[in-house]
């Protein structure tokens, strides 16, 4: 995991949105080579996508079965070399956030289990 990667994270108003962007930050201040990039921007940018893409391997973070960040990066034409799927992550250790505010004890346990998850994944890029 030398190069950059571009941790492109949902941004939905949910508890897993949440922990989608807390995971995605944490991991982004802890790791030199980890940006995090929020969706939104590059929704917002009717042709183009911050240069925070250009010489980064891009992941895609969905926090739902919509699948936002792929769908709103694919039609940018921006390379999604990883897509992770949040929801099914937490599903496997059987927790359920249900804050879309502040993390609750679940939420905080899911955050820890994707850090770790998007961290072995990445170990593969």
């Amino acid at each position: 995991m030398d190069k950059k990667i571009a941790l492109v994270s949902c941004s939905g108003l949910s508890p897993l949105g949440l922990v989608v962007r807390a995971a995605t930050v944490e991991l982004a201040l802890d790791n030199d080579n980890i940006v995090a990039a929020c969706i939104t921007e590059y929704s917002a940018q009717p042709n183009n996508c911050s240069p925070i893409l250009d010489d980064a391997k891009i992941v895609s973070i969905t926090g739902c079965s919509d699948d936002c960040v792929s769908t709103i990066l694919n039609e940018k034409n921006i390379d999604i070399i990883k897509n992770i799927d949040a929801e099914s992550v937490v599903k496997v250790y059987d927790l359920n956030p249900n804050d879309a505010i502040r993390l609750d004890d679940d939420g905080e346990k899911a955050v820890k289990v994707l850090k770790r998850f998007i961290l072995n994944e990445l170990e593969s890029i």
